[in-house]
């Protein structure tokens, strides 16, 4: 088996291939072109973290993939990155394991942040020119880096718990060419944002009850288990769209869970990513619509991109042989 680490996987896995890899992964997770049983999850308490692990194959496909990702949290005060993992390519036809992607969580990070990008991209209104940002982590500073790029946006206006972190974050992304600012509540984005991206693992609200501007996306990431919630129960059904990555996921352990359970929305109601990205369903039917999107993570965003990395890996292989 190929040990394949990160700088390889850095070298070939670009925004613009992690991108198209996740778009095409959400289309075939709404076409129910992808085997994947219910992903797994281990959780801890001291220190406080948790591990998941998703698998499963597209249809069809040559590879199935196995992901293990872990995020504990106070990591940063020992010196240590947040989150870390690694992803393993077997054959389908075999059982064969071709490759482990050493990625120490990056790639996990990387497909994160396009499922936003191509979030804001298919729930966004035609006026967008600031991007609100609630959280003040490692994915926080990718999600700012990839919607702006991605969807041409021109400024950041970042709400943290801790303030001295979400003035740091504004100046990386300075840093980093964009305008960026921050904000003394939270609520104050619907002020100043069109799009709102909340990545923070919080068990509970930090976007607080408020009445959602017209025309307002936010996009909803953080809750990925039970008992996590980002946003005040009652915004959610003043959408008059609400989106997920899946409908089970985000009914039973994602943003829309505490909503569902108190009666508070149908979920007939609910559409799904993949379809608003192929174009099968509009998300957006006027610029006055308020949208919520709930992304909880698909095992299908994993088999992709892990299976590009390692098909680009293999031709680099493969041409360098032949030169």
């Amino acid at each position: 088996m190929r040990v394949i680490p990160l700088k390889d996987i850095q070298r070939v896995a670009s925004s613009p291939v992690v991108l198209a890899a996740v778009r095409d992964a959400l289309i075939r997770h709404a076409a129910v072109g992808v085997i994947s049983p219910m992903p797994g999850a281990l959780l801890f308490d001291q220190p406080p973290g948790d591990c998941h692990i998703k698998y499963g194959r597209f249809k069809g496909g040559d590879y199935y993939v196995i992901k293990v990702a872990s995020g504990f949290y106070d990591n940063p005060k020992r010196g240590l990155p947040t989150n870390n993992g690694l992803m393993i390519v077997f054959s389908a036809q075999t059982g064969e394991p071709l490759a482990l992607l050493h990625d120490q969580g990056w790639l996990t990070n990387a497909r994160t942040a396009a499922a936003g990008a191509l979030a804001v991209e298919a729930g966004r209104s035609s006026r967008l020119d600031c991007l609100g940002i609630i959280g003040t982590g490692e994915q926080a500073e990718l999600q700012a880096l990839w919607a702006t790029g991605h969807n041409k946006i021109e400024r950041v206006a970042i709400w943290g718990r801790d303030g001295a972190k979400a003035d740091l974050l504004a100046t990386k992304l300075c840093a980093q060419g964009l305008s960026a600012s921050t904000v003394p509540q939270a609520e104050y984005l619907f002020g100043c944002a069109q799009v709102i991206i909340t990545c923070t693992p919080s068990a509970e609200p930090v976007l607080p009850m408020s009445d959602i501007p017209l025309g307002t996306l936010i996009v909803a990431m953080g809750a990925d288990n039970h008992g996590k919630q980002e946003l005040a129960t009652g915004l959610i059904p003043q959408a008059d769209c609400l989106i997920c990555d899946d409908r089970a996921q985000s009914l039973d352990h994602g943003e829309f869970q505490t909503a569902m359970r108190e009666g508070l929305i149908d979920p007939a109601r609910t559409v799904l990513l993949g379809d608003c990205l192929a174009k099968c369903v509009q998300a957006r039917r006027s610029d006055k619509d308020i949208i919520i999107i709930d992304l909880t993570g698909l095992p299908a965003q994993d088999i992709g991109a892990a299976s590009t990395v390692y098909d680009a890996l293999t031709r680099r292989t493969a041409d360098h042989l032949t030169a």
